[in-house]
């Protein structure tokens, strides 16, 4: 059974009905419906062959012609062609009587549309094989649209594969000719038309260029794929998490809600790890009968962003999409607890509490735990956490700087002043330490204090006078001047 002609379908083919008049009553519907694209328009970067009228003395039959009678009175016919041997229709046309007919292609004449040329098929054919420019782009073109007149896929292959050759490409030559045989068929056919209902023009004819570019090669199967194979399972996520809490804490207690952090800890690296998710596309180019698969990959959160997420939930807490509070973290723990738990963090924080305090920088703790997390990261050991606090020593007590250069620590300095001040004003062992404000000041100028300005400072302090070596020193001034007015021994 025929197929259904429709707009935008397919055009009808000899071989799908009983004889040549229902294919031609086909054709005809099928042209109603399908007109061509006005105009003749040039494909981007592809080179297309201008239809010019044939010159007299090269073919007879391709003067201009306005003759629209011969489209009634049987001059042109429209022949079945053997499709045993795969012919198609094509179109003779009788010039004069007692003359055999030619095998031709009636094409419009640009710029006239109530005139019309006939040339000889194979004339023209011969015309277009030498006038197609030989650029590989341009020939894989042509081939291409003419891909459904080539008697088979594999012809249609071996065409393509010999490049821009076309002269002894026999395939190219056989698909050409067919194509030629349906425009002049279809022209024809208009023609009839127009002769019957008085419209004497080229209305509705295609000329080779405007045939081509209405060929619409089937589209390409495409299927599209997403790997997994690399994503995090959720189970090994929240182990992942709880081994890490045991490493940096020691104690999981310590943390705050640390099954549902764990939770959020794998919602975290299930999002990352779907934005980074691999497509594969394949897609079957029926121009060319191969497959081009193309990826896009991008590579998964490696262990040492994982590690930096894990340590960052477990010091910082986390938030859920509502902007509830899923988990504190550490941030509200008892940093002696801390310290005693024995893990990495504790550990960092005790050391860089020393060590900051060794160098007179005073760190709140949330400072240092923040310094502490820094630590356990790539990137960020302890050294690099001490070498940013003997940097704000540098910064904060400039007459040290070379000596802090030097290897020697703020404590080292301070020392002295704290013994002076622990001495002078008689206090306990400890009660002075390098941020005592009398030890800040001697040491946080331009230039160290002198023990002579130091000292004055520091007698200066009410609290000396209540010194035992205060009021023995006042005793003895006072006894002296009794002595002097003879009022003692």
């Amino acid at each position: 059974m025929p197929p259904q002609i429709t707009k935008g379908g397919p055009r009808p083919e000899l071989k799908d009905y009983p004889n040549q008049a229902a294919y031609i009553e086909a054709v005809k519907k099928w042209n109603a419906l399908n007109p061509p694209a006005s105009g003749t328009q040039s494909m981007p970067d592809v080179q297309t062959v201008e239809t010019k009228p044939i010159q007299e003395n090269v073919v007879s039959q391709a003067e201009e012609r306005n003759n629209w009678q011969a489209f009634g009175d049987g001059s042109f016919n429209i022949q079945e062609g053997n499709v045993a041997v795969g012919e198609t229709p094509f179109v003779t046309f009788k010039v004069k009587e007692g003359q055999a007919p030619s095998v031709v292609v009636v094409l419009p004449i640009a710029g006239k549309p109530g005139s019309y040329q006939v040339v000889s098929r194979e004339v023209l054919l011969d015309q277009l094989v030498k006038s197609i420019l030989r650029d590989p782009n341009n020939v894989k073109y042509w081939k291409s649209q003419l891909k459904d007149y080539y008697t088979s896929e594999d012809a249609f292959q071996r065409s393509l594969s010999g490049g821009p050759v076309l002269d002894k490409d026999t395939e190219f030559t056989k698909a050409l000719r067919k194509a030629l045989n349906e425009i002049a068929v279809d022209n024809v056919s208009r023609a009839s038309e127009n002769f019957k209902s008085g419209t004497l023009n080229t209305t509705g004819f295609y000329d080779i260029n405007s045939w081509i570019q209405s060929r619409t090669p089937l589209p390409g199967r495409q299927s599209t794929s997403t790997s997994t194979r690399n994503f995090t399972l959720e189970a090994d996520a929240i182990a992942d998490f709880m081994r890490e809490v045991q490493i940096q804490v020691g104690d999981p207690a310590l943390v705050d809600n640390v099954k549902d952090l764990a939770q959020a800890y794998w919602e975290k690296v299930h999002s990352e790890e779907l934005k980074r998710m691999g497509k594969s596309t394949s897609v079957y180019d029926p121009i060319t009968g191969k497959t081009i698969s193309t990826s896009t990959g991008y590579q998964m959160p490696t262990e040492q962003l994982l590690k930096e997420w894990r340590i960052n939930f477990i010091t910082k807490g986390a938030i859920g999409k509502d902007n509830k509070v899923i988990s504190t973290g550490i941030r509200n723990v008892d940093m002696l607890k801390l310290q005693d738990s024995g893990g990495d963090l504790g550990d960092n924080y005790t050391k860089l509490k020393g060590f900051a305090f060794d160098y007179g920088v005073r760190l709140s703790d949330e400072e240092l735990k923040r310094k502490a997390a820094e630590a356990a990261i790539a990137g960020g050991s302890i050294e690099e956490q001490k070498r940013t606090i003997q940097l704000a020593a540098r910064l904060k007590y400039p007459s040290l700087a070379p000596y802090i250069e030097g290897g020697l620590k703020a404590s080292d300095i301070a020392s002295q002043f704290v013994k002076r001040k622990t001495d002078v004003l008689e206090l306990a062992e400890g009660a002075v330490d390098i941020f005592d404000t009398d030890v800040q000041a001697a040491m946080s100028g331009d230039k160290l204090m002198s023990d002579y300005d130091y000292e004055l400072r520091l007698r200066s302090n009410p609290a000396w006078r209540k010194t035992k070596a205060a009021n023995e020193g006042a005793a003895g001034f006072l006894d002296s001047i009794l002595k002097m007015w003879g009022k003692v021994g």
